[in-house]
């Protein structure tokens, strides 16, 4: 199995600028999931609602 990389460059909300690979593109912000470990888009999404909730409630460092 391998892992998918989603990348942005930072201030893009567009889904096309959004870029998918098989390694990483060193854009500021990067997503990593391992297709071993979450076999569903499903799965995917409520790890992002969780990390998105997270960083709306609990980070307090500037990147929030």
């Amino acid at each position: 199995m391998a892992d998918r990389f989603y990348s942005v460059i930072k201030g893009e909300q567009m889904t096309h600028l959004v870029t998918e690979g098989s390694s990483t593109s060193s854009e500021a912000i990067e997503l990593r999931v391992s297709d071993s470990i979450y076999t569903t888009k499903l799965d995917v999404i409520l790890g992002l609602e969780a990390i998105v909730n997270y960083l709306k409630t609990t980070e307090t460092s500037p990147i929030a």
